[in-house]
């Protein structure tokens, strides 16, 4: 059996070593643990790690208050004290003790008594006080240390217990008992006795002048564990913690009323220390890892896990055992023995699906047919496959039908033992649930789809007339629909609403009577009848036990789902067992759940008790955070850093989770959706004042008292007055400038209006410039060319009258073919022509004569004429009309210009004549 009320932390979620020595729980709610690793604080919420400077491994810890937590350890001795912002700083006490510390001094125990704090070690104890240290002499081998009622008392091998009073000590309890034997601890007992715990020789009580032993039974126990530690809890259980078997627990009438070990939850079986909280859970410091034991069954819920037996689908108690069907088998167990271990009843291997106590008998559905229980024996009393249901005949006294896998079955009982009748023919199919009502209607909810009525012949063997609601019905579906009574009515669940059967109409009905009453629960898909008027509903979300009459209907207490998650329920196959009209045993998937309705939440509740704040951290844009001194009425916050991150604590320690929800008053419009986290961050928040209010819920829905926080982010340094002024100016000198800036950019604009013009009117210049020069290149082409043909004319008619004068000879006379020779040449050669053409050039070649003139003054008049003539790019051919020379003419003239213009093989003439 593993308990549920044990929460196991493992060195990987606390964050440290996993071997702790020692736990210590502070007034406020926090717990401490001496761990390898250092000092070890949890706050219901997160654990925190604070090491020591030297990194030595700490033995003990004593919360003083909340403020002063002594710790000790390999030659260390300190104190943590805890700073406004809520963090603990370390004050190492060596520099005035470590001249007493032997090599190898550890010191184990330390307690306090009023402003003295003593650390004990096996060989001395030191006194610490005014901020000095003191070495108190022993009397011997000492190994215990405790502080009972308003003394501390010590524990000396071979002698027996002393009183330590500052420096001073004086014997109280000495008997030859204690020779050879081991103190483990020491505590207070009923009225002004002591309870003193030994490793070999169990637990004894001093009444202030002899010995008895306490619990003798127990002492070989204690001795074959070895007894190591003791606490008494706040309310008056004492937990006795031992090396080799975790801890036993007994009530304040010395009953033992728990073992809790590694075979039903612990992580370690060597307990090295315990603490007890204001809430009465217990905390374990274990050689390996922490076990928290929570006081939860106070809320009338105790979970047994019972592992190897499957999942659990129905329960009855019988003859003094507790019988569960899983789909692994029948298993039973003694009730009257505590330590008795769950059995798997012979040949009951496989799914059991229906435990029902019946005469003498314990009836049980069976995947394989029906058996029957009686006097520790089992036999099959029907070999149809898989007993579901099993419901009393009203029409047939000591008659039962039973639901199978494809029929209906007939049983009789017969001095108080059933037996098998005959199969009821007629029907065949897969049915779950039957209920029969008044008037002899058999009900049948199928496995998987819709609801029949089944009505039976006289003798009730047979079926005679049948009908099928589903789809088309009036439940508007097939799936999810049960059969189950409720006070002698028959309803049936569908997850949305219950329905009825109206017999005197003969149709079915939603049941609105019970569905305006029992709320949330009208979603129910199973009901289980209690005695005295109780019902069981079960649905997805939670556990009701309800009070119903014909005339009242009442809730007496709801039990989540979630409550079960660590061992759930299975789903569509939840049942319950009823032991008393307020009493129950839950199925779960892995063990049972002890329900009693009628105990209240005697565990103090939430609602006295509001979140903590542990942590603030005020967040800039660059999403760097400064840690601010936790508050809890108002705080003021810069713009800059307008994020704002709040961790908070909840040590209302229980074995159940606490879910935590803000509301942000100026922000919201709601509460947040539960978290289990405890850290809220609100990014970004505009100037104002908010109301952050933060408070705790658990499974139950309980509220806890709410943890207000008034923020005032201030108005960024751009909105305050000073700023405003600085605008106004600012606005002056801006509409000042801005008047002068728009003077200047008229001015400019101006200005730039009256260049564009001008450009305007220059690109208009230019434009008709070389359309003038377009038009004199034009010209000048043109002229060109008429001087070209005119003189290639004049040429060949010179040709031609030499060529008349050689063949006419002297009938040719000279001195008229050499009037007409010379009126050629001089047409040829006409200046008259050479001006027009260096008139039009120059408007279109602007200078250019000047310019190669100027840098080539011996140029002739001829060599500016083939300058001018080769700048128009003409060819030899062209250019020898307008000379008057041949072709060959042209080249020599080419030539001689070179010479004169200085240019080299390798120059090209054309290209010298373009640059200008």
């Amino acid at each position: 059996m593993v308990v549920e009320d044990i929460n196991n932390f493992s060195k990987m979620e606390y964050g440290a070593a996993a071997q702790n020595w020692g736990v210590s729980a502070g007034r406020d709610g926090m717990m401490y643990f001496a761990n390898n690793n250092g000092l070890l604080e949890f706050d219901g919420t997160s654990w925190r790690l604070h090491r020591l400077p030297n990194e030595t491994i700490l033995r003990a810890v004593l919360a003083v208050n909340d403020s002063l937590i002594y710790t000790s350890g390999y030659r260390e001795m300190g104190v943590w004290k805890r700073q406004p912002s809520g963090e603990l700083v370390y004050h190492s006490l060596n520099p005035q003790a470590e001249h007493y510390f032997s090599k190898n001094e550890e010191f184990w125990n330390i307690a306090s008594d009023k402003h003295r704090i003593y650390f004990h070690s096996f060989n001395r104890i030191l006194l610490y006080q005014h901020d000095s240290v003191t070495s108190v002499s022993l009397p011997g081998f000492t190994n215990v240390m405790n502080r009972v009622r308003d003394k501390i008392l010590i524990g000396v091998r071979d002698k027996g217990i002393y009183q330590l009073s500052g420096l001073k000590i004086s014997p109280v309890a000495i008997d030859p008992f204690f020779a050879g034997k081991i103190i483990r601890f020491i505590l207070p007992y009923k009225e002004d006795q002591l309870m003193i715990g030994t490793a070999s020789g169990g637990i004894v009580i001093w009444n202030g002048k002899q010995l008895t032993q306490w619990k003798p039974n127990l002492t070989p126990y204690f001795r074959e564990n070895e007894l190591n530690r003791g606490f008494f809890m706040p309310n008056g259980n004492l937990v006795i913690g031992t090396i080799v078997d975790g801890i036993v627990v007994f009530d304040k009438s010395e009953n033992l009323i728990r073992k809790y070990n590694h075979s039903n939850g612990l992580q370690n079986n060597t307990v090295l220390g315990i603490a007890g909280d204001q809430f009465n859970n217990i905390w374990l410091a274990l050689d390996h890892g922490i076990d928290f034991i929570g006081n939860r069954h106070s809320n009338g819920v105790r979970i047994e896990s019972i592992p190897n037996i499957g999942a659990v689908y129905s329960a009855a108690i019988f003859q003094n055992h507790i019988y569960l069907g899983t789909n692994q088998g029948l298993f039973s167990k003694d009730l009257s023995d505590s330590d008795a271990k769950y059995k798997l009843v012979p040949n009951t291997q496989s799914q059991n699906w229906d435990l029902r106590v019946i005469g003498d008998q314990l009836v049980v559905g069976h995947n394989e047919g029906t058996i029957v229980v009686e006097n520790g024996k089992e036999r099959f009393i029907s070999r149809n496959s898989g007993g579901f249901s099993i419901k009393e005949d009203i029409k047939r006294r000591d008659h039962y039908i039973q639901s199978t896998y494809n029929s209906l079955i007939s049983y009789k009982e017969v001095n108080r033992h059933l037996v098998m009748e005959n199969i009821i023919q007629g029907f065949t199919d897969l049915i779950r649930y039957i209920e029969i009502d008044h008037l002899g209607n058999v009900w049948a909810s199928h496995m998987h789809r819709g609801i029949y009525k089944l009505e039976l012949n006289d003798k009730r063997d047979k079926v005679v007339g049948q009908k099928y609601y589903g789809e088309s019905s009036v439940f508007g579906k097939e799936h999810s629909l049960n059969v189950f009574k409720v006070e002698d009515r028959i309803v049936f669940t569908t997850k949305e609403k219950l329905f009825t059967y109206d017999d005197l109409n003969d149709t079915i009905i939603p049941y609105t009577y019970l569905n305006q009453r029992i709320g949330d629960y009208r979603e129910a898909h199973k009901i289980v009848k209690a005695p005295d008027h109780h019902y069981w509903l079960i649905s997805s979300k939670k556990i009701g036990l309800f009070y119903i009459t014909m005339n009242e209907v009442h809730l007496i207490k709801s039990y989540p789902t979630s409550y079960f998650k660590q061992n759930p329920l299975f789903d569509d196959f939840e049942n319950i067992l009823p032991v008393t009209a307020d009493k129950g045993i839950l199925c779960l998937e892995n063990g049972i759940a002890w329900l009693n309705a009628s105990q209240n939440d005697t565990l103090q509740t939430i609602a006295n008790f509001a979140p903590r704040i542990r942590e603030l951290q005020l967040i800039n844009r660059r999403n760097d955070a400064i840690n601010e001194v936790p508050v809890n009425h108002a705080l003021e916050v810069t713009y800059s850093r307008n994020s704002i991150e709040v961790r908070y604590s909840f040590p209302h320690y229980s074995a159940e989770p606490v879910f935590y929800q803000a509301f942000l008053k100026g922000i919201d419009q709601k509460w947040s959706d539960k978290s289990e986290s405890s850290v809220f961050r609100f990014d970004r928040l505009p100037a104002g004042t908010y109301q952050l209010q933060v408070k705790a819920t658990d499974l139950w829905n309980n509220e806890s008292r709410v943890n207000s926080l008034t923020l005032e982010v201030q108005e960024p340094w751009y909105s305050t007055t000073l700023a405003k002024v600085g605008y106004f100016v600012l606005l002056v000198v801006f509409s000042i400038l801005f008047q002068a800036w728009g003077a200047r950019r008229t001015k400019k604009k101006q200005r730039i209006h009256i260049e564009k013009r001008e450009r305007e009117l220059i690109l208009l210049r230019n434009k008709n410039l070389r359309t003038e020069v377009e038009h004199k290149s034009k010209e000048l082409a043109n002229s060109t060319m008429s001087m070209i043909k005119k003189n290639e004319f004049l040429l060949d008619l010179k040709q031609l009258l030499t060529r008349q004068k050689e063949q006419l000879g002297t009938r040719y006379p000279d001195k008229y073919f050499n009037d007409i020779v010379k009126k050629i040449d001089k047409n040829i050669s006409s200046h008259d022509d050479w001006q027009i053409f260096e008139t039009n050039f120059e408007q279109a070649h602007e200078q250019f004569l000047r310019k190669i003139k100027d840098d080539f003054p011996d140029l002739t008049t001829k060599d500016l004429r083939m300058c001018a003539y080769l700048r128009m790019n003409l060819s030899s051919k062209e250019i020898a009309p307008l000379l008057g020379i041949t072709v060959r003419g042209v080249e020599n003239h080419r030539y001689r210009l070179r010479k004169k213009m200085g240019l080299s093989h390798d120059d090209n003439l054309i290209d010298l004549i373009l640059q200008y």
